[in-house]
């Protein structure tokens, strides 16, 4: 996948300077503090996950969703991953070598290399030991989770933006600082474990869900 493509998919939130706040409630806090995750996005691919923590910091990640399959023979791994704008499959060939906990990934068309280390244990004993999760701190230039499973499908989550900051909550508005003092402003709404969100910069709205964990 083209870099330049998936900055396209990246949500740019605009940056104000921030103000004083009045203290958030414990209520408040308690509803927001958790993992929650996109589950409606006008963006095609994009996935936003938020955490929440009960001492006021939180880690805003987004990232794009590529979803393709694979077919593995012996070493050789090919890939087929449909670009989110146009719709075209772009395929590519590579060599893997699997060493415990470890996988290197050498692509033939391209020459470039990809290191992951095993993030699971679902393929450790399985005949396909690449079956599973592995990140990558450097998966064509981004961080990345890469999903392999039983039935030739995979999944790579591209972390394209990561905002860790503080946040405050004032009646129906959630915001972000980062530590550089630019804020993110939000309306929100909690209705059981979903949460819709409504930023005030740039008018868009996204719905999340609540993670177990």
């Amino acid at each position: 996948m083209n870099k330049n493509k998936i900055l396209l998919l990246l949500i740019c939130f605009i940056i104000v300077t921030p103000k004083s706040y009045t203290q958030s409630t414990n209520q408040q806090i308690k509803q927001l503090v958790g993992k929650w995750k996109s589950i409606r996005n006008k963006e095609k691919g994009v996935e936003i996950n938020i955490k929440f923590k009960p001492d006021g910091s939180v880690k805003y990640d987004v990232g794009v969703n590529l979803k393709g399959n694979y077919f593995l023979k012996g070493n050789k791994l090919i890939t087929y991953f449909k670009d989110l704008k146009t719709n075209k499959v772009e395929v590519d060939t590579s060599i893997i070598k699997i060493n415990g906990n470890t996988l290197i990934q050498k692509s033939t068309v391209s020459s470039n290399q990809i290191k992951m280390t095993r993030y699971d244990n679902t393929g450790v004993n399985n005949n396909k030991q690449i079956i599973g999760k592995w990140k990558s701190d450097n998966y064509n230039g981004y961080h990345a989770i890469a999903e392999f499973n039983a039935y030739y499908g995979v999944n790579v989550l591209l972390q394209v933006k990561s905002i860790k900051g503080s946040f405050v909550v004032e009646k129906n508005m959630i915001t972000i600082f980062s530590p550089t003092t630019y804020r993110m402003r939000m309306n929100y709404k909690i209705t059981k474990n979903i949460m819709t969100l409504h930023n005030l910069e740039n008018g868009k709205d996204l719905t999340m869900v609540k993670l177990a964990k």
